[in-house]
């Protein structure tokens, strides 16, 4: 330490002060100088070590605090026993879902880094393992741009800000700043989107309406309800809050159930070697994989699901009261929006948050957002009438840590990365003896792949398409009624509704529903693309770049129709739609910010446009113009392109992932 060197230096001061008083005076008095000089610098060090001391305690205040629950332990403490099992986990995106930040967990790397937020600088910098961030007086962040713009002309009042608790790692790094109420933490404008290596504003990489300004969020009031284990929030003001977890991050307890109880008995030998050799179960924890197929998707439920808090008062002082193995009722009760008169007190909720179904759920009561699964799986029939659960298509631990194939099973964490058709063809063993004939495509081609039909692409999260988890057939009246693309049109992108129906009812004999001249003569896609409201032009536009739909639609038309969607109202639609359009020959280096200017986005249409007509010469064109608003191989139906986008619905989306 600094005081202590300088207290070293004193002493040796004295000593040689003695020494030389014995050769000359006037080098005692140097040496006594120096002694002085040192003790004072000494004391200086040691006053700026406690100081700087009493400030990190003053942070760490500040932030959520973990452990302090005698029912749960660590993860660390697992580790001596299930080294394996904790080593796949530790590598999981489940063990970074928050954490405190550090220069080892942050995913951009750099010492000092110049930002800016509507128009208004922030600097990042590191000091030791601490992220400060310097900008404005945050009442600013938080308003609309219009009042940002109006204020740009006074004088910034520059403040710093140090930067504790992050949540993600996986797609995208959120940044939390202590509030000084208590340990509240309040959103920081800026997460790291890992795909796009950069910083870009939080509000950005949602589907929100872009009208909407207020974007403030609080961590204590909602991440935490998902995001560690066993969070309790405890308010001590109305605006300022206690919060507790067992441990940051989705961590061993938050499946298995809290391990005190474990631990303490499994410390005697004799008990811990005596389950050794046998196939009976410790009845102190929880396997889920031990659990029947409805409770052991409740351990998955109890995040991957959408629900209503019954207790308020209750859950603020104990938090959720769900714990593995039993029924995910207690507190924290699912909300099934297609069985809303079996939820009397969900429906009587909802009449003081209408948005709450429309901004999760399909009008049938599907679901449509991410991070939901559980609540979509529930009302499947392979989950009501069989024995269906997560741990049928997932697992959570990998049997070789630190392999290559472990790594790779991070991103979904599936039980058979290829995912094949084994899961459903194991119960479904009819159709196993001849595939072909149910599926009336190549065995080897997507069209035969399960979940391909009956677990499309149709709910929205994380600036993509995700699988439903709520296993359904094809219908194009349920299209109808409720606006969400069907699956076969979502491959056949250049068909239209008439097409799918047709081949519906020639193979599966499904009732043909009564269809409009433009299904017969338009491919359903571009109603989706154009017409659709954002969720939906969000998922035509990740489609557009699926591999297994260009492969069945012909790929290169699809490019000029992108691009209008590069100017779009909603970052993520303008973001996903450039990320489709760099999958095709020739796209591959597009520059395009989506978060740029509306200059620069009609910039970026016009380039891929003409590029789109320097290449369109090598006949990649539609096989079937008109049905996909083209009037020719090379040429766009300009007019009939500009009314449809007239007819955009523009109803205000805010979707919940």
């Amino acid at each position: 330490m600094v005081w202590f060197a300088f207290s070293v230096l004193a002493l040796l001061g004295l000593c040689l002060a003695w020494r030389l008083a014995d050769w000359h005076p006037a080098l005692r008095w140097g040496a006594s100088g120096l002694l002085v000089v040192s003790l004072l610098g000494a004391w200086d060090a040691h006053h700026h070590w406690v100081e700087g001391r009493q400030q990190e305690a003053t942070f760490h205040r500040q932030l959520p605090t973990e452990g302090g629950s005698s029912a749960h332990v660590t993860s660390d403490t697992c580790q001596s026993c299930h080294p394996s099992q904790h080593a796949s986990w530790e590598a999981s995106f489940h063990r970074t879902m928050t954490q405190f930040v550090s220069t080892e967990a942050v995913l951009p790397k750099f010492e000092r880094q110049s930002l800016e937020y509507l128009g208004r600088p922030i600097e990042l910098e590191w000091v030791g393992d601490a992220l400060w961030a310097s900008m404005d007086d945050p009442s600013w962040l938080y308003t609309t741009r219009e009042h940002v713009l109006r204020q740009s002309d006074k004088p910034p009042l520059t403040q710093r800000f140090r930067l504790g608790l992050m949540t993600g790692s996986h797609h995208m790094q959120v940044f939390w700043i202590p509030s000084g109420e208590g340990n509240a933490q309040r959103i920081f404008p800026l997460c790291y989107l890992n795909e796009a290596k950069r910083w870009v504003p939080f509000k950005d990489t949602f589907l929100r309406d872009p009208l909407k300004s207020h974007y403030d969020q609080s961590w204590n009031a909602n991440c935490i309800n998902c995001h560690v284990t066993q969070g309790i929030v405890r308010p001590v003001s109305p605006v300022a809050t206690q919060t507790s977890m067992a441990e940051l991050g989705i961590a061993c307890e938050a499946c298995h159930g809290p391990a005190a109880k474990h631990v303490q008995l499994n410390r005697n030998p004799m008990r811990r070697y005596g389950f050794h050799g046998t196939e009976a179960a410790d009845p102190t924890m929880v396997n889920p994989a031990d659990l029947d197929h409805e409770r052991a998707s409740m351990v998955c439920g109890q995040c991957h699901g959408i629900h209503w808090i019954a207790n308020m008062a209750d859950y603020y002082r104990n938090g959720f009261r769900y714990r593995p193995g039993g029924l995910l009722d207690q507190n924290k009760k699912p909300v099934r929006a297609t069985r809303l008169d079996e939820q009397p007190w969900v429906v009587e909720a909802i009449k003081e948050q209408p948005e709450f179904l429309h901004d999760r759920f399909w009008s049938d009561g599907m679901v449509r957002v991410s991070g939901r699964e559980f609540t979509g799986m529930m009302e499947s029939p392979c989950y009501q009438k069989g024995n269906l659960s997560c741990l049928s298509c997932h697992q959570m631990h990998h049997p070789e840590p630190d392999s290559e194939a472990m790594h790779a099973w991070r991103e979904d964490q599936l039980s058979h990365p290829n995912q094949s058709n084994q899961e459903c063809l194991s119960c479904h063993k009819d159709i196993q003896q001849d595939l072909t004939a149910h599926t009336h495509h190549a065995p080897t081609s997507s069209g035969s792949e399960c979940y391909n039909c009956h677990m499309p692409h149709t709910t929205y999260g994380l600036l993509k398409a995700i699988r439903s988890h709520q296993i359904d057939v094809p219908s194009i009246q349920n299209n109808l009624l409720t606006g969400r693309p069907n699956a076969c049109n979502l491959c056949h992108l250049d068909r239209s509704l008439a097409w799918s129906a047709d081949y519906l009812k020639q193979w599966y004999d499904q009732p043909t529903p009564l269809l409009k001249p433009e299904h017969e003569q338009r491919a359903a896609s571009l109603n989706w693309l154009i017409k659709g409201d954002a969720g939906l032009r969000a998922l035509a536009a990740w489609h557009y770049g699926w591999e297994p739909a260009k492969q069945a639609s012909g790929t290169g038309w699809q490019v000029p129709l992108l691009a209008t969607l590069l100017e779009d109202p909603y970052s993520a639609v303008r973001y996903i739609a450039a990320r489709s359009l760099r999958s095709y020959e020739g796209m591959e280096q597009l520059s395009h910010d989506f978060i740029g200017s509306p200059e620069d986005w009609a910039k970026s249409r016009d380039d891929v446009t003409r590029k789109w007509r320097q290449m369109s010469s090598d006949g990649k064109g539609p096989r079937d113009p008109e049905k996909v608003l083209f009037k020719d191989a090379t040429q766009l139906d300009l007019e009939t392109i500009k009314q449809w986008q007239s007819e955009r619905s523009n109803r205000s989306m805010d979707l919940q992932e």
